[in-house]
């Protein structure tokens, strides 16, 4: 017969056979949720297609900006398509759009997710129907849209930022506001830290942050390249889905430019960008520390966000926190085109310098 000491010693180790049974079972079927999740077709997350605004197909708040329909004025709004050549300070040859290009007050747009001027112009233009005052600028980041191809020596937000110094030079325009998507509020920001005297003020609709996006966004864009072994060319790059929609959209010199380029350096982009942008898991915002957003020097920082609280890859508490960091900046949702207009116009105008009309 046991002893009371015994006895109990038996009933705790039940317990705790119990226990560990029950958090075994958990953490299955919560892994096993993961999964479904990871393919769940109703994740406003969720996007086959890598060369997409990152949930831009299906996430009911993203058509403001990704193939936005027209607003009304949209289609009369005077546009001029340029290709602007950054030699000899940076490799590049960069596809721009420019609508009012009389206007006095510039506003600089940068696309999303991998995502070009094709997808984003929608947008663009309904903000430059809004107002003739304002010189929309839009514009394809290097190896996107039309365009070229250069992975350079740096994670391509960097680059990015460094081709939008110059091509700002290229424009004659002194200090613009930047309007950044998502990625494309990386690209902005870098410029800020760098190039503050350029930098009338940021808008970022929305910010990119938190755990979740920098495990997906680097392995979607950039890490999952390093896993395919069937990569050994530039030819099998140019088969994927990014990469064979940029084949169709440009031209044979560009194609034939893209074939040119080193696997071993596209490759090795891949790697050394989407491990600079898992980096910043535990940030704020994927991209910048916390620290780098405390210290920029630029008059003012609007977030805007759609307002759901289920997007893991724009969490909303992250644009929240975010206003905690940066100088003089402000908070707002705007789901729709009206009322982003509403809070947009006022702001570019305050902080923005006008230019000479050419």
């Amino acid at each position: 017969m046991d002893s009371p000491m015994e006895t109990q010693t038996k009933r705790l180790l039940r317990f705790m056979t119990a226990l560990f049974a029950s958090l075994t079972l958990s953490a299955c079927v919560n892994a096993a949720h993961h999964q479904e999740a990871e393919i769940d077709v109703n994740d406003p997350n969720y996007n086959p297609d890598s060369t997409l605004f990152k949930g831009a197909a299906n996430n009911p708040y993203f058509p403001l900006y990704f193939k936005a329909l027209p607003a009304s004025g949209a289609d009369d709004v005077p546009t001029e398509v340029h290709r602007i050549d950054l030699r000899p300070e940076r490799d590049m040859t960069l596809n721009v759009e420019i609508y009012n290009p009389k206007g006095t007050i510039p506003l600089i747009v940068t696309p999303g997710g991998m995502g070009e001027i094709e997808g984003f112009k929608g947008f663009a233009r309904n903000v430059a129907a809004a107002s003739s005052d304002l010189k929309v600028v839009i514009w394809d980041r290097r190896n996107m849209g039309k365009s070229e191809v250069s992975f350079g020596s740096e994670p391509l937000s960097i680059e990015e930022a460094e081709d939008l110094h110059v091509l700002l030079k290229r424009l004659k325009i002194d200090r613009a506001t930047f309007f950044g998507m998502s990625s494309g509020s990386r690209s902005n920001m870098v410029l800020a830290e760098r190039y503050p005297e350029q930098v009338a003020a940021l808008v970022i609709a929305p910010l990119t942050g938190g755990p979740i996006a920098a495990e997906r966004l680097s392995k979607e864009y950039y890490l999952g390249y390093l896993e395919d072994e069937s990569l050994t060319s530039m030819a099998e790059v140019a088969k994927t889905p990014l990469w064979s929609a940029y084949m169709e959209r440009n031209t044979p010199e560009l194609q034939a430019a893209f074939l040119a380029q080193n696997v071993n350096d596209f490759l090795a982009a891949m790697k050394r960008t989407g491990e600079h942008l898992a980096s910043y898991h535990a940030k704020t915002t994927l991209g910048m520390t916390d620290e780098q957003l405390m210290a920029l020097d630029i008059p003012a920082t609007l977030i805007l966000h759609h307002g759901a609280e289920r997007d893991f890859l724009h969490p909303i508490v992250n644009s929240r926190a975010a206003t905690t960091l940066f100088k003089n900046s402000t908070f707002e949702i705007a789901a729709t085109l009206e009322p982003l207009l509403d809070v947009l116009l006022p702001f570019v105008e305050k902080y923005t310098p006008t230019t000479t009309s050419e």
